[in-house]
């Protein structure tokens, strides 16, 4: 099925082909904060955010995980009614655009949605302390629909250290039973903005293929949420697949193209969650070059078989110059051809790779 490929910038007449007859996912949209606090109408082209279903259709998005962002304020109990409201807002998002948007949760029933011309909509967890330690919630959020779960986000959780909180040495007991419970149930484990020695535990426990469903290369910039070479290396020989992240602050950059991170407004000048997420501070991001850059390393390292997009897109403020929003995924084509990637190859890193995981994963 063809679709219709944003005007807004000028990309090749082979890379608009190949866009419009590719698989395109992407497995890491924070579009939940916004249904949740805003409800907005999201038939409609949206002012706020980075994703609408126009948005959607414009950048030929076939599937997308939206995630269920889990901050680290309160309990474990409040993260799980949280949990169950932003869950509750996809459904009735999906309710809603019925003729746009299909929830997946299955391989197949990714498949189905494209040949009928809808989203395919897979719902994950990004922060796994909501399932307040208990293998019997974390059943229950897969009857809901859930079929991925970011093991930690900011802090450590029972299960798990996070990239910046390492209290656990790692993966403990109970997060062992986590995730062989989720590769049971057929959900797949993401170690996104898990510690290094957390990675490293879950690769070992695993018996199915895993992924890092929004991450980049740490060799290309220093930071303890992206990933090192062996890491990357690991993910690959592991039948995994690492999806590029387009945060600047995890893509990096040269500060005298006008690029710094971001910095976020005081929290009484926000009125919700999602304008922590997406408010912007001064500067910009990246050239989208040194994004391809981290496109190029990963498949180095992995194979280009084992690497996917990731966006993060209304899960953050400043991304690389010209992909301001979710409509502009056909520009990410173009500049993965001009790499020197293979059609074949880019097929795979916009959605083949990732879908031929969820067939060993769900």
């Amino acid at each position: 099925m063809e679709r219709p490929l944003t005007d807004t910038q000028e990309i090749s007449n082979e890379a608009a082909a190949l866009h419009s007859n590719s698989f395109v996912f992407d497995t890491h949209i924070d579009t939940a904060t916004h249904l949740l606090w805003r409800n907005p109408d999201f038939s409609k082209r949206l002012g706020a955010g980075h994703v609408d279903i126009p948005r959607l259709r414009e950048g030929g998005v076939n599937a997308a995980f939206f995630a269920v962002w889990i901050n680290d304020e309160g309990s474990d109990l409040v993260a799980m009614r949280l949990t169950i409201r932003k869950i509750d807002a996809i459904h009735r998002t999906i309710d809603a655009n019925p003729d746009d948007l299909a929830l997946a949760v299955t391989a197949d029933d990714v498949i189905k949605a494209n040949t009928e011309g809808k989203i395919a909509v897979l719902i994950s967890i990004e922060g796994g302390r909501c399932i307040d330690e208990d293998l019997g919630v974390l059943r229950t959020f897969y009857r809901l629909g859930v079929r991925s779960i970011t093991l930690a986000w900011g802090a450590a959780t029972g299960c798990i250290d996070s990239h910046n909180d390492e209290k656990h040495g790692g993966l403990t007991d109970f997060g062992s039973s986590v995730v062989q419970e989720m590769q049971q149930l057929g959900m797949v484990v993401d170690i996104s903005h898990v510690s290094d020695k957390s990675y490293w535990d879950v690769l070992e426990v695993s018996e199915r293929p895993i992924f890092a469903s929004h991450s980049c290369c740490r060799t290309l910039q220093e930071h303890n949420r992206n990933m090192t070479d062996d890491m990357i290396v690991a993910l690959g020989e592991a039948d995994g697949v690492i999806n590029i992240n387009f945060v600047a602050g995890f893509v990096g950059g040269d500060p005298s193209t006008g690029y710094r991170h971001s910095q976020k407004p005081a929290s009484n000048e926000m009125r919700d969650p999602f304008d922590f997420l997406t408010t912007k501070g001064e500067g910009q991001g990246p050239p989208i070059d040194r994004l391809m850059d981290h496109f190029d390393h990963a498949v180095n390292l992995a194979g280009p078989e084992h690497v996917g997009i990731g966006t993060d897109y209304d899960g953050a403020s400043h991304f690389p110059i010209g992909l301001d929003d979710i409509s502009k995924m056909p520009v990410v084509t173009d500049a993965l051809l001009g790499r020197g990637h293979s059609p074949s190859v880019v097929e795979g890193i916009l959605g083949a790779n990732d879908l031929r995981l969820l067939k060993k994963s769900l």
